[in-house]
């Protein structure tokens, strides 16, 4: 339970418990607990890559106020990145209701 919940970047309390509600209000419990915990590790991916795009976007920051000048399309790619965060944090709350 250890390796499944430091695999998760949760306590093993947090683990037990999430892991716990995830089968009692499910009709297949097994795979409530699979579901959650491939759940689970798809958001801690989508973070890690938003982490990078949060490293481009310093990036464009420094060119920026460095005097250069904003590509055509950066307005459109901001969007895009809002709405991704905005997916994920509607996943997070979701899998937290659950």
């Amino acid at each position: 339970m250890q390796q499944a919940a430091s695999a998760a970047d949760l306590a093993p309390g947090g683990y037990t418990a999430a892991a716990t509600l995830a089968a009692a209000t499910s009709l297949n419990p097994t795979a409530a607990v699979a579901d959650y915990r491939r759940g689970v590790q798809e958001l801690m991916e989508s973070n890690r890559q938003l982490a990078a795009v949060g490293n481009n976007l310093n990036q464009v920051a420094h060119f920026l106020n460095a005097g250069g000048q904003p590509a055509t399309d950066l307005r459109r790619l901001l969007h895009r990145i809002d709405t991704a965060l905005a997916g994920v944090d509607g996943a997070v709350a979701w899998m937290v209701r659950r």
